[in-house]
C-alpha cells in the first residue's frame, strides 16, 4: 500500500471526525443557553450515570424524545457527532480492519494519482460496437465473475491491437473491484517504468522503497499498455520481473493489458518475465481482437 496516500487518507478521515465532534459541540452550546434544555440534558446525564453504577439498563426515551423536540424547535442540529461514516464513526477502522469508507476514500485517490480519474462500469458496455459482439460479451462476463471471484488465478493478461477495447474493460474490472471494497492501484507502464528509473538512481535508501511499494504491495494492481514504455537496459526487465515475481508468491492479483501478444513477450522482455505471465496454473489470458473502435467511430 502507498504510505503516503494511506496517511493522507488517515488525514481526510481523522478530519470528518473532528468536523463532526466540533459541530456536535457548537449545537450543544447553543442549545444550553435555553435553562430548561439545559436541566432536561443534565437530568438524562445523572439519571444515566446512576442506572450505570447500580448495573441496570434504564428507559431514556422520556428524556430523548424531549431532547429531540426541544432541539427541533430551536432549530438546532443534533449534540451528538453525525459522523460521515456510521460503521466506524469516522475512525476507518472496524473490527481492527480498515473501512469501507477509508477504502473508498484511499481509492479515489489512486485513481486521481494514475490519471484513471473516469472508470467505466460493466452494466453499461455496449457489445454492438465490436467485430465480434458475442466473443466480447462472454469476456465481458468472465472478467467480471473474476472480479468478484477468490483470485485464484492471480495474473489477468489482455493482449490486443490498438483501440480494441483492451483499456475499456481494464476500466470496467478496476470499477467493479474498487465497488467490492478492494484497495486498486492503477497504473500506466510508462509511469511505472518512470519509478523504476527514479528508484534505480536515487541513492535514498527509503524514497527506492516508497517507489515501489505501491507495485509490489497493492491488494490489486492494475497495468496498462505494457510494452509502451521505453526500455531502459538493466532496469526495466529487472524491475518488472521483481514487481511479477514478488506479486506472484504473495498471490496478490496483477491485471495487464497489452498491444503485445503472448509470443512476443519473451523477445520483447525475456524469458523469465513471459514465465511469470504465461502460467496456466496462475494466469487467464486472453487476446482481443479487431479493428480500432476510435476509427470506426469517427
Amino acid at each position: 500500500m502507498n504510505q503516503k496516500i494511506l496517511e493522507n487518507v488517515k488525514e481526510i478521515i481523522k478530519k470528518r471526525k473532528i468536523s463532526a465532534e466540533n459541530q456536535a459541540l457548537q449545537n450543544k452550546i447553543k442549545a444550553f443557553e435555553n435553562e430548561t434544555f439545559k436541566k432536561l440534558y443534565q437530568k438524562y446525564i445523572s439519571q444515566m450515570l446512576e442506572d450505570t453504577k447500580n448495573g441496570k439498563t434504564g428507559d431514556y426515551s422520556f428524556y430523548l424524545n424531549n431532547i429531540s423536540k426541544m432541539l427541533k424547535d430551536k432549530n438546532i442540529g443534533s449534540i451528538e457527532p453525525v459522523y460521515a461514516c456510521k460503521k466506524c464513526n469516522d475512525t476507518g477502522i472496524v473490527n481492527g480492519k480498515y473501512c469501507s469508507c477509508l477504502i473508498e476514500v484511499m481509492n479515489e485517490l489512486l485513481k486521481q494519482e494514475s490519471g484513471f480519474n473516469q472508470l467505466e462500469d460493466f452494466e453499461k458496455a455496449k457489445f454492438d460496437i465490436f467485430d465480434e459482439p458475442i466473443l466480447m460479451q462472454k469476456i465481458y462476463e468472465k472478467m467480471k465473475k473474476w472480479c468478484i471471484s477468490d483470485f485464484n488465478k492471480s495474473l489477468i493478461f489482455i493482449s490486443g491491437d490498438t483501440g480494441t477495447g483492451k483499456t475499456h474493460l481494464i476500466k470496467c474490472m478496476a470499477n467493479e473491484l474498487i465497488k467490492n471494497n478492494h484497495l486498486v492501484c492503477l497504473t500506466t507502464s510508462f509511469a511505472m517504468n518512470q519509478d523504476f528509473m527514479k528508484s534505480f538512481s536515487s541513492k535514498d535508501i527509503e524514497k527506492k522503497q516508497n517507489l515501489l511499494s505501491k507495485y509490489l504491495n497493492s491488494e490489486i494492481l492494475v497495468i496498462d499498455d505494457l510494452g509502451t514504455e521505453i526500455r531502459l537496459p538493466n532496469i526495466t526487465n529487472s524491475y518488472l520481473y521483481q514487481i511479477l515475481n514478488e506479486r506472484k508468491m504473495k498471490k496478490l492479483p496483477t491485471l495487464i493489458t497489452t498491444n503485445l501478444q503472448l509470443k512476443d513477450l519473451q523477445d520483447y522482455y525475456d524469458e523469465r518475465i513471459s514465465s511469470r505471465i504465461i502460467d496456466k496454473n496462475t494466469s487467464i489470458c486472453l487476446q482481443i481482437l479487431g479493428s480500432d473502435l476510435r476509427l470506426k467511430n469517427k
